[in-house]
């Protein structure tokens, strides 16, 4: 089958990418990776969420002053102090997000449909009311009441939104049911679709492209498909597969992508097999802070299936992109109980050492009594 319409690449290997368990950029590796992107053909580059760390928001500041083809993008909640941050630093392109599904609604948020399209409006608004172009993101999608999900992608586009994206945030999609809702989006709203496609069944990069034939515009990738838990769908996988199947005539430098395979295994050091639906040692492994957040209270907010039907266990990882309600479970899985004002010290101290990608018991507790906090 060919594809006729316009077709877009955004990159997250930087954003994204860097939220796999183990993995932590430094901002020379985001400019060199954005380099060789840039250079390959992708069309957006993901730059990071600024609020996340002092070392992204650093590394966000410095890929936007680079001189790129490849449109810029930041990444963050649906909240005001996030696109602020986008703003300071000068993007043109912000993606934003917010859980659209039951799960979502209860358990990551404890709002009402109401008081999130309320939500959404306001930070999309605001947004454009900056002067921004936005991407807004329904995260969980695959999984959002279509009626609500079709009210959520109608508002954004009558608040401005520029385009409007479908996360299939669990991976739990098929072909055949990524094809349906991207074809009944589409019918429904006049902005490009995107998809972020999550590959815990490994059916990412199949759910990325069937969504293409049903008229999305552009997919989400990241080079080496890394990303939370299984990643996404692999950049040398999609953009392949486009060429010579779908015989999309893009203008991607195919013979990059050796270079780009390795340039992303030395910087993210990273076992070929962590990132492997349903066996790999991150299949059931969270680690950005929102997601570990509603894991805590729902376990199914994040997983389409349970560890334990698989003899797994779930981990949680301790990093620069964890927040206070992750670190605050693991201190009392330790059996400490501290303050907000140190809970805040240490998170803090957390956040500004990248070079730490997973904390375990003993270098937290090290950590909490160099700080002069009784543990």
């Amino acid at each position: 089958m060919l594809i006729k319409q316009k077709i877009e690449i955004l990159d997250s290997t930087l954003r994204e990418g860097e939220q796999t368990p183990g993995v932590s950029f430094t901002v020379d590796q985001k400019i060199r990776m954005a380099k060789q992107l840039d250079a390959f053909g992708v069309d957006f580059i993901e730059l990071g969420h600024p609020a996340v760390s002092p070392d992204v928001y650093e590394a966000v500041d410095a890929l936007n002053d680079l001189n790129l083809n490849a449109k810029k993008m930041a990444h963050g909640r649906a909240l005001i102090s996030d696109i602020d941050d986008a703003l300071n630093i000068g993007v043109d392109w912000m993606g934003i997000f917010f859980g659209t599904s039951d799960l979502s609604l209860k358990y990551k948020f404890n709002v009402t449909k109401l008081e999130a399209l309320l939500r959404i409006e306001t930070a999309v608004k605001y947004g454009k009311d900056k002067g921004l172009k936005l991407r807004f993101t329904a995260e969980d999608a695959s999984r959002t009441d279509l009626n609500f999900l079709i009210q959520v992608g109608q508002m954004v586009q009558e608040s401005g939104a520029d385009r409007f994206s479908l996360a299939d945030t669990v991976g739990c999609l098929t072909p055949t049911k990524m094809k349906v809702l991207v074809s009944r989006i589409v019918s429904e709203l006049d902005i490009p679709i995107h998809v972020h496609c999550h590959n815990d069944f490994g059916m990412a990069t199949a759910n990325a492209v069937s969504a293409l034939e049903a008229g999305a515009q552009c997919v989400d990738v990241a080079v080496n498909g890394l990303g939370e838990r299984c990643g996404l769908p692999p950049l040398a996988e999609v953009v392949t597969a486009l060429t010579h199947i779908y015989k999309v005539n893009g203008i991607w430098n195919l013979k990059m992508i050796p270079e780009l395979t390795e340039l992303v295994d030395m910087f993210s050091k990273l076992d070929s097999n962590a990132n492997r639906p349903i066996i790999g040692k991150n299949a059931f492994t969270h680690k950005a802070g929102l997601h570990v957040k509603a894991v805590v209270k729902e376990p199914t907010s994040y997983e389409a299936i349970s560890p334990e039907s698989l003899n797994r266990k779930r981990h949680l990882v301790i990093d620069k992109y964890s927040g206070k309600s992750a670190l605050n479970n693991r201190l009392l899985e330790i059996g400490f109980i501290v303050s907000e004002k140190e809970l805040d010290n240490l998170l803090k101290k957390i956040k500004a050492t990248p070079i730490m990608v997973n904390w375990g018991d003993e270098d937290i507790i090290s950590l909490a009594k160099s700080l002069g906090i009784k543990v």
